[in-house]
């Protein structure tokens, strides 16, 4: 079963600079960079997933299970690092809740709200 990480690529939005490359897109693409083959995870790229003002924000997903939208990372490699060991952990669990145990240092004390079970 394959999980989808979707991530903002318009957080960090700054009407006052429009032109300029946003929090949001340069996490994306690091997350991207750091992605392998075995992970079984598909990237999507998204505009307006939260308020763009915020710092960047993610939903990870996958059929049948718990659904979970992350917030409140700023862009840099030990973010997009901590987002995809949380996704790893996940896609191993049978419902989607990964124990506050396994998750590494980079997601606690983030933003996590829960989506109910999603059946596609």
């Amino acid at each position: 079963m394959t999980t989808t990480l979707v991530l903002c690529e318009t957080c960090g939005y700054d009407a006052a600079q429009p032109d300029a490359v946003r929090p949001g897109e340069c996490l994306a693409s690091e997350v991207e960079a750091l992605l392998q083959v075995d992970d079984n995870l598909v990237i999507r790229r998204t505009r307006c997933l939260m308020a763009c003002q915020r710092h960047c924000a993610a939903l990870l997903r996958a059929p049948g299970k718990i659904a979970y939208v992350l917030g409140d990372f700023r862009p840099g490699s030990e973010s997009a690092e901590a987002l995809l060991d949380y996704a790893r952990h996940y896609q191993l669990s049978v419902t989607g809740q990964v124990p506050f145990r396994d998750w590494p240092a980079g997601i606690k004390g983030k933003f996590i709200a829960r989506i109910p079970v999603l059946d596609d």
